[in-house]
């Protein structure tokens, strides 16, 4: 019960079917942990920030563990999206399965961090609704994809996740 295998979906609609064929995540538990089997424990303790440490790759996990402890039922998996189309790698970090809508969820550590996943996640999303988890205040954002489809970005920090039912059912 300490490693999670995420697997991707294909589709933005539910259900969130996950696909088997598809390189999964490994998620841990507690990233602790990760630091303990990374053997950065010093590291850790030295730093003002742990971003740091793990030059931004941290951020993931601490989502991931968030994503765990908000629902640790062991029946429940948590899933990524990949971009269906032959030869792409892009992925959104996670998918959140919310009132029958598959909301993307893409976790950026750094100010400058680009949204291009995202934008193709949400020009065949059924809806208008996004999140990104960074270490900056909450804020909502209106984008526009290349076709001109508008949608809602919620950025919303880390220590948000553990309400982010509560955030996402004011905003849809």
């Amino acid at each position: 019960m300490l490693l999670e295998l995420a697997y991707p979906v294909v589709s933005t609609e539910i259900p969130m079917l996950p696909s088997f064929t598809r390189r999964p995540k490994l998620l841990w538990l507690d990233t602790g942990i990760i630091n303990y089997a990374a053997q950065i424990r010093n590291d850790v303790f030295s730093v003002e920030n742990i971003q740091d440490v793990w030059r931004g790759r941290i951020a993931e996990h601490i989502t991931a563990q968030e994503l765990i402890a908000y629902n640790s039922k062991v029946s429940t998996k948590r899933n990524f999206w990949v971009n269906p189309k032959n030869g792409t790698t892009s992925e959104v970090d996670f998918v959140f399965p919310l009132q029958g809508l598959c909301i993307p969820i893409e976790v950026k550590s750094g100010v400058n961090a680009l949204l291009k996943t995202l934008l193709v996640f949400m020009e065949t999303a059924p809806h208008g609704i996004a999140v990104r988890v960074w270490s900056k205040p909450f804020e909502i954002n209106e984008l526009i994809t290349k076709t001109g489809k508008h949608f809602k970005l919620l950025n919303i920090p880390f220590y948000y996740i553990s309400i982010l039912d509560k955030i996402l059912e004011q905003e849809i």
